[in-house]
Parts: structure tokens; C-alpha cells; sequence
């Protein structure tokens, strides 16, 4: 009896076109991209076009085990200024000091015990007269003086006048002074050497009756640099009569 020779029907063209697509979608990973929800093949060849229902792949996540732990105690063995004190013991560790002399005891080296600011600037506010009269002139003058043993640099200055008061005039003893839209007083003094002091007048109109807080307010630019910051605003009660 003759074998039967079973023989494949040939694919038509559009049943092989779907075949290696579906081929080509088992084994390609896809490629997410960001925001888009869209996936593609390696050959950027479009599958989806709507929002993907895939779960994106999982983010790695490390933990404290996962790194190498830091050995304290090596640290503290280290001698970074070569003194020949370790670190864990040294009070000053990266300035060299075998002595160790610390003469206040507060645990600072007095090789590096902290320095004093040697810069202060001291405002200070009048007003004349005071009380003042309603359309009355008056003067409120801010003073500066620098206190501490260094020159104070780049100093800055303002007087947020209150809204009752129209300043008619600003003269300053140094630097240069403007009027802000908002009716504040700003100045750039410059620099002021120790124990010399400069001035600011500013002359006012008083245009409602009542009391009124002034205040002023000066210091360097270097913020780090002023040994006192509660010497630097000034405030004042004015009460204006009739």
C-alpha cells in the first residue's frame, strides 16, 4: 500500500504577513517609552498604538545592606593633620597640635578655637520734632557707626517710611540714597572704616494725624560678617497732632 504523503498548503501572502508579526511580537522584548505608553520592536516597528496595560519593568531598589559599611573606629584612627593624635581623640584635627592646649576647656583646640567677628555696625533712629504737627516739616535721620575693630564694607541701608509721611528730600554723608516706588528710603553707603560713623536725612511732610512706627535699618552687605545683628534695625513711636 502506497505511503500518504501529506503536503503543506502554501501561505497566502497575508496569512504570512501575520504569522512573522506574530512571530517577531513573541520574541522581541519591548522598548517602553517614557510618557508615550507606546510599545515598539527593536526595529522600532509600531505594536500598539493605544495606552499600554503592561506593567512597566520594576525599579531597582538598594538598601542600607547593600552598601559597604563605613568603619568608625578606623576612621577615628586617622591622623589627618599627622600630629600624632588620631582623629577620634584630636581637638583640633586639621590644624597640628600635639599639645592639645584648649584653655577655656570647651573642647576646641585653641589653635582652632573659633575667632570673634571683628566688624559691627550700630544704627540708630531720631526723629525731630518729635511730637511732630500735621503738614509740618520734620527730619528723621539714620546714623551708622562701626563699632568693631575692622572696616565695615559695602554697607547698605533702607527706611520703609509709612505711607502717612511724604518724603520731600534723602541726603546721605556718603554713598547715594533713592526713593523706591513703594516710598522706601534705599541707600548704598559704601565702606566705614572703625569707630567712624555716617548719616542719612531724610525730610518729611506729615499728611494724617496719629501714631506712626518708623523704623530704619543699615549693615554690611556680608551678612557672616556683623558681630551683632540686634544693633542693626531700629525702631521708633512718632505721634503726629494736629
Amino acid at each position: 500500500m502506497p505511503s500518504l504523503v501529506i503536503r503543506p498548503r502554501p501561505l497566502t501572502a497575508w496569512q504570512a504577513r501575520f504569522a512573522r508579526s506574530a512571530l517577531l511580537t513573541m520574541l522581541t522584548p519591548p522598548l517602553w517609552i517614557c510618557g508615550a505608553g507606546v510599545g515598539t520592536s527593536v526595529a522600532g516597528t509600531q505594536r500598539d498604538s493605544g495606552p499600554s496595560t503592561m506593567a512597566p519593568p520594576p525599579t531597582p531598589h538598594f538598601s542600607p545592606e547593600d552598601e559597604a559599611p563605613i568603619d568608625i573606629e578606623k576612621l577615628n584612627r586617622l591622623d589627618t593633620d599627622g600630629d600624632g593624635i588620631p582623629d577620634g581623640e584630636d581637638n583640633c584635627p586639621n590644624k597640628p597640635n600635639s599639645t592639645q592646649a584648649d584653655k577655656d576647656g570647651d573642647g576646641f583646640g585653641d589653635i582652632c578655637e573659633p575667632q570673634p567677628l571683628r566688624v559691627d555696625t550700630a544704627t540708630r533712629l531720631t526723629i525731630t520734632p518729635s511730637p511732630a504737627h500735621l503738614n509740618q516739616p520734620l527730619t528723621v535721620t539714620m546714623r551708622v557707626r562701626n563699632t568693631g575693630t575692622a572696616g565695615a564694607s559695602s554697607i547698605v541701608g533702607s527706611i520703609p517710611l509709612p505711607n502717612a509721611l511724604d518724603p520731600h528730600s534723602v541726603t546721605s554723608s556718603q554713598g547715594t540714597c533713592k526713593r523706591s516706588r513703594e516710598g522706601s528710603i534705599l541707600c548704598k553707603l559704601g565702606n566705614l572704616a572703625p569707630e567712624q560713623e555716617l548719616m542719612v536725612t531724610v525730610r518729611c511732610l506729615p499728611r494724617a494725624i496719629g501714631n506712626l512706627t518708623i523704623r530704619a535699618f543699615a549693615m554690611s552687605e556680608i551678612l557672616d560678617r556683623d558681630a551683632n545683628s540686634d544693633n542693626d534695625d531700629p525702631t521708633t513711636r512718632l505721634t503726629v497732632l494736629p
